[in-house]
This record gives C-alpha cells, structure tokens and sequence, in this order.
C-alpha cells in the first residue's frame, strides 16, 4: 500500500542559478544533504508523537508511568534503532500537522492507514489491525442498534475533531461533538448522562476501556455495542521528505513480527493478538468516506 514520493530536480533551473553566481551552485545546507534516517541518527533521538490519554495505546498507569502498546511498541523499536525516544503529548488534532512542521519524527494516535494519507505521509506497515465499534448507554436509550448504521442519522456522536470515526458519523448524519485530548472517562460520563448518545472508535480498546472503568463504577450507564463496521488496520506516520526512516522502523516491524515480541506486546495490552488482520464471523460493513473533507 506505501506509496513512495521523490523529489524531481530541475536540471534548467540548476543551470541558471549557476551561471547568475557560482558561489550558488555549491550552497547546500548540511541537513538538506542529510537523510531523515541520519538527522535522527546524528542526534540520537527519535520524537514521538502520542496522545498519553488513551487506553491501552498511550496512557499512565497507577505508578505515573507512560505505558501502552504504542508508547511500548516505539520504545522498542528505538532500542532495536540504538536511538533515544522522546515522547511529546499530541491530540488527534495535532498528530498530522506535527509531523509537518517537523516538531515530530513520528506520530502514533491509532492512526489508521489511509489512501489519501498515504499521499501525504509515509506510513509503516500495520503494527495493528482491528475493526470500528461505538459505546452507547447500557438501558439502550441511546436507540442505536442497527447493523448497518442506519439509525445514527440525528444521534450525538461524540470523539476527536477529524478523525475516520466522526467522517462515518457524519456520513451517516449524526450531530458531532467534538473534544480536545481528553482523558477517556469525559467520553463515557457524557454518554452515560446524555450528553452525547455514542462513542464511535475502536472496538478492541473500547472493550476494554470500558470493561476497565465499570470495574471502577459498575452503574456506569455505558456498554460497548455489538454492532462493528470499517475494518482497519494502524501505522507509524512520519514525513515523505525520504524512505529511510520508513525503512528503518519497517524493518524492525518486521523482525518483531517474526520473532513473536510484536504478539506478545499486543497480548499484554489487549489480551489478544491484533498484530494480524482482524477476524469475525459475522458480516462487516464498510461505509466510504472519501467524500467526506472534514467532521469539524
């Protein structure tokens, strides 16, 4: 699915900067003539964009540690770099334009991997595959029940302004309620209290979320919905300046998928293996959402 971009030189172009001023041929800056992969190298740290709020990818446990399959994941894969990671905070609004301005090497947020992102950015291979799902109230007076979708016309979804989740809800018609990077607990008392009718995301961390926080209050008016549609699969974003950072973290993805540390990272945090394609008996639909621009 990666798409490669390169860089066309304009031979005429060169030639006449040559001869308005020799000095010009010759002026380069050092890290123009650097690649990605050696810039990172030289300083010895890979920057990582992450949300550190969500569960299981990129949240603190009960010691005030930053932990999770992603944060986890990109701390092996510097190891395995012999590179330093730095971990900077970073919403689903900032996760793109990071990378852009090159505050980041990298971006993680559950990202999925994407056509029209693909001509942006370079992406990994999947490090993760699942299938969308939502949360709605557990009396089931959020009224949204259909395989197919078809009953959130009109419903409040609630989530992370320009994600894939809320371009669905609006495709489909409901009222978007947007958030900032907030912790997962806003999401599911504002479902749970009316504020918002549902929750689209991912299913497999939605399971658990949720599973977690009713350990906490078991009358939490909130349950994950049986109801799953868009299969996807997730990828480590960066910039498409070059290939060898790409090729680099794609390298490592593949020697920890084959030596098995990939699995059992996954098992750890989602107690099964979603580090290959996701498997259901049951029918899943996809809803298209390529003429959808914005769910702002």
């Amino acid at each position: 699915m990666k798409k490669r971009h390169f860089l066309a030189i304009l031979g005429a172009t060169a030639l006449l900067t040559a001869c308005s001023s020799q000095t010009s041929t010759t002026q380069s800056t050092t890290s123009d003539s650097k690649t990605t992969w050696q810039v990172i190298q030289e300083k010895g740290e890979l920057t990582v964009a992450t949300p550190m709020t969500y569960q299981p990818t990129s949240y603190y446990n009960d010691k005030k540690e930053l932990v999770g399959y992603e944060v986890d994941l990109m701390k092996e894969i510097a190891q395995r770099l012999k590179v330093k990671v730095k971990f900077v905070e970073t919403g689903f609004d900032q996760a793109f334009s990071a990378v852009d301005s090159g505050r980041v090497d990298v971006s993680l947020n559950n990202l999925d991997i994407t056509p029209d992102r693909l001509e942006k950015y370079n992406i990994s291979e999947a490090y993760k595959y699942s299938v969308s799902g939502m949360i709605v109230r557990a009396d089931d007076s959020s009224s949204i029940s259909a395989k197919d979708l078809s009953d959130w016309k009109g419903k409040k979804a609630a989530g992370a302004a320009g994600t894939n989740f809320m371009k669905i809800a609006k495709k489909q018609g409901a009222e978007l309620v947007t958030y900032d990077n907030v912790a997962g607990d806003v999401y599911l008392n504002d479902v749970a209290n009316g504020r918002t009718d549902f929750i689209p995301n991912d299913y497999i961390s939605q399971k658990l979320f949720v599973e977690a926080m009713k350990k906490e209050n078991p009358d939490l008016n909130v349950k994950v919905s049986d109801v799953l549609y868009n299969p996807s699969q997730q990828g480590i974003v960066m910039s498409n300046k070059d290939d060898t950072l790409v090729d680099e973290i794609d390298r490592v993805l593949h020697d920890m998928k084959a030596d098995g540390s990939l699995k059992k990272l996954a098992e750890q945090y989602y107690g099964e293996d979603v580090s290959k394609p996701y498997e259901s008996d049951q029918e899943i639909p996809t809803i298209d959402i390529s003429d959808v621009d914005s769910a702002e």
